[in-house]
């Protein structure tokens, strides 16, 4: 019954009107002031941590924020900075320029103590505004740190269940997360080798993610490219998006999720290229899919339904090349 009932949603959505989706890109005001983690001490070695300077040079940003309400550029020069959660703030841009490097730090201590695992991210921006992350570097995860054994089929991770913020074999760090924030822009910066999900957008309007390449472990469990979780207008093109677990990820637990675009896009996964849930507990409506290149994947589109959320609306999936494992 419920596999009908999917059928026919998907099949009056296709002849729906493609207005009810915005294409429109969203982009943060102008900035006026760049920072340098540098001068707030960074050192860039990749041993050492670089946390402290680097949050030093967020808040200094978010300052000049508050009382010019101007954006303002963290700026990591060439080097490897090596860190533990870092807090982005409102009107502040991380920009990772071409040869720098962010690491996340492989330690529990990195990340915990936090409330539950949904706080542990590398970068994460709770309850912010014009925020955004850019430069042409990379934000690296280390997640080969997070192997237990290598395997073929499916690596066996490390657990930090017993932190007691987590059960089972799912507790290790996201990489980058927003989380409750508007105007978010993610652009012409790699996300390379998370330990848990890649790019979390929780609770967000008007979020923008494009230029963007995330390189995951095709044998890492829950190696999530991109998900998007009760979050409303979020475009997302012209990504390349090579990951283990699925790559575009949409997702409802505490409310509704409207109007996502993703096109010209390059997608292989081990999973679902496109997957809808499986958390469904609201509604998805505004969807589309155009010119997405998935090659090597298992599955072009997954949706699992299955939550009690009422209806997939305004589903639009088009020119979709498809390359299955």
């Amino acid at each position: 019954m419920m596999g009908s009932i999917l059928l026919l949603l998907l099949f009056f959505s296709l002849v729906q009107s493609r207005s009810d989706t915005s294409y429109s890109k969203i982009q943060l005001p102008g900035d006026s002031l760049t920072l340098s983690v540098t001068d707030f001490g960074a050192t860039g070695d990749g041993i050492n941590y670089d946390t402290s300077a680097i949050q030093s040079t967020i808040d200094a940003c978010n300052r000049h924020y508050t009382s010019f309400s101007s954006i303002c550029r963290v700026v990591f020069p060439s080097g490897n900075y090596l860190t533990a959660k870092l807090h982005l703030r409102s009107g502040v841009i991380l920009d990772v320029t071409e040869n720098a490097v962010l690491l996340g730090g492989p330690r529990i201590e990195d990340y915990y103590p936090a409330e539950t695992s949904s706080d542990w991210y590398v970068v994460v921006a709770n309850n912010a505004t014009d925020v955004g992350i850019t430069g042409g570097g990379a934000i690296d995860g280390q997640g080969s740190k997070f192997v237990v054994r290598f395997d073929e089929k499916k690596n066996v991770m490390v657990s930090w269940n017993q932190t007691g913020a987590c059960l089972g074999d799912e507790c290790r760090p996201r990489l980058v997360g927003f989380v409750d924030s508007i105007n978010v822009e993610i652009w012409n910066i790699t996300l390379r080798e998370p330990a848990y999900w890649c790019l979390h957008i929780v609770r967000c309007e008007n979020t923008s993610v494009h230029d963007v390449s995330i390189l995951g472990d095709f044998n890492t469990p829950n190696n999530d490219g991109i998900d998007i979780e009760d979050s409303n207008n979020t475009v997302i093109t012209r990504c390349h998006i090579d990951t283990g677990d699925d790559a575009i990820c949409p997702k409802t637990y505490t409310g509704p999720l409207y109007n996502l675009t993703a096109t010209d896009c390059w997608i292989r996964t081990k999973s679902s290229a496109i997957k809808l849930g499986s958390a469904s507990w609201f509604d998805f409506k505004g969807l589309v899919f155009d010119n997405i290149t998935i090659f090597e994947s298992h599955r072009g589109l997954g949706m699992q339904i299955r939550d009690g959320g009422k209806q997939v609306s305004s589903f639009l999936w088009l020119h979709t090349t498809q390359k299955l494992m």
